[in-house]
């Protein structure tokens, strides 16, 4: 009685055209015709072999983006209530602007901007900390290298506009500040 000895392991990479099922029968039936002792276990796909050995890295890039869609949303979230607060501190002198005739489009317009100097800071800081760390993370990136122009073009767009949608909510709640209450409440 023979046993199979792992060390003992050949594998082989055919390359063929067609049906892969068509192409596993005539590599068996040439195995068996050159020695009927040695057996073909495994036979599958290249495409499903790199499929899976690069399961690991995906599920941590998956985990990954998982984390960072989680840190967009609470940095959003974060612009969204600090904003908010300014906007709700501010109701009296929005209300005497707008008593003025300041511009409702123009009102919106100064709280956004409010608004997005600290995210085009943090983007500012971001991208040079990301540039800073490209030495790190090099190992970590596949098919982007780690000085991509368009990543990091990709990644200012995705944050702004998580940004300016964070404070465009408060801004359109500073437009429709009734004036007549803000002043009463001086």
């Amino acid at each position: 009685m023979r046993f199979l000895d792992p060390a003992k392991e050949i594998n082989f990479v055919l390359r063929g055209d067609g049906d892969t099922a068509a192409l596993a029968v005539e590599a068996r039936r040439s195995v068996r015709e050159f020695d009927k002792d040695l057996v073909l276990t495994a036979v599958a796909p290249l495409t499903d072999l790199l499929h899976d050995a690069a399961g690991e890295q995906r599920f941590r890039t998956t985990l990954l983006s998982g984390f960072a869609g989680i840190a967009l949303f609470l940095a959003a979230l974060g612009v969204y209530g600090v904003l908010a607060y300014s906007v709700a501190q501010r109701t009296k002198e929005i209300g005497v602007r707008i008593a003025l005739g300041a511009g409702l489009p123009r009102l919106f317009g100064m709280v956004l901007r409010d608004g997005l100097r600290p995210v085009a800071v943090g983007a500012i800081l971001g991208l040079a900390g990301a540039w800073l760390a490209t030495g790190m993370i090099r190992s970590l990136l596949f098919g982007v290298a780690p000085a991509d122009p368009a990543t990091y073009a990709f990644t200012v767009v995705i944050l702004s506009v998580a940004g300016a949608c964070a404070c465009a909510i408060p801004a359109a709640r500073a437009i429709r500040v009734d004036p007549v209450v803000s002043l009463r409440e001086q």
